[in-house]
């Protein structure tokens, strides 16, 4: 789908049924082997995220500053941007079929674009939502990964959350590609109620990052600690 068209879909649609945005703080020591680790020593990193559904749709968008005192292993740059923007249309609203209760739940027309220092790559594909036990939200796309550096390739994302308590919860992503494998993982306990905060919700813990390149032994596992508030 071309932007401009998907910007005019997003402008038409007046039922904003929910929205959030989060902003994060990470901190961790990423000294391996990828192109995401750094040459020595840690890295700290500044999240913001924002999700909305729409009239035909939904939408996540985010940004990550990373800041590394003694540079990225390869690049040997201090301070590196990235960010996704993520838009999906319905085709089950579009064609006014009435949402599964089974486990597909509801299917989508979804594109990505990514963008950092020098890069760029457009996915295009399909998307589903899924019913699973124990979880809130359960959502799969897969996608052909149209990039500016090597070769084009495939691309299967999946994002999941689960509220174990009042007090815990679990919430991740993963990235499958033809060339490598990314997964964050996070678990925050929600610190508003015992500091009285009543709007939005700030939570504290850590997130599991792990990244691998396929079909070598190049990978690293980093846990991070974080702060995250929501509203």
């Amino acid at each position: 789908m071309r932007p401009s068209l998907l910007a005019s879909l997003l402008l038409a649609s007046a039922l904003h049924a929910f929205s959030t945005t989060n902003l994060q703080y990470l901190y961790g020591r990423f000294e391996g082997p990828t192109f995401m680790d750094t040459a020595q020593g840690t890295k700290h990193t500044l999240t913001a995220e924002h999700y909305r559904t729409f009239g035909y749709g939904d939408v996540f968008a985010f940004v990550d500053y990373a800041y590394t005192p003694n540079g990225l292993r390869f690049s040997g740059k201090k301070n590196d941007l990235y960010g996704e923007f993520s838009p999906r249309i319905s085709l089950s609203k579009i064609a006014d079929i009435p949402t599964s209760s089974g486990v597909f739940k509801e299917w989508y027309a979804a594109y990505q674009h990514n963008r950092a220092d020098g890069y760029r790559a457009d996915l295009y594909g399909m998307g589903c939502d899924l019913n699973v036990p124990g979880f809130d939200v359960f959502s799969v796309n897969a996608y052909r990964k149209a990039r500016s550096q090597m070769n084009d390739t495939y691309q299967l994302s999946a994002n999941y959350s689960v509220t174990l308590s009042e007090k815990w919860l679990f919430e991740g992503y993963f990235d499958w590609t033809g060339a490598d494998f990314l997964t964050h993982n996070q678990l925050l306990f929600n610190l508003s109620p015992f500091l009285g905060i009543r709007e939005g919700k700030l939570g504290i813990g850590t997130e599991w990052h792990y990244y691998r390149e396929n079909g070598s032994d190049t990978d690293n596992s980093v846990f991070q600690a974080m702060v995250k508030y929501s509203w």
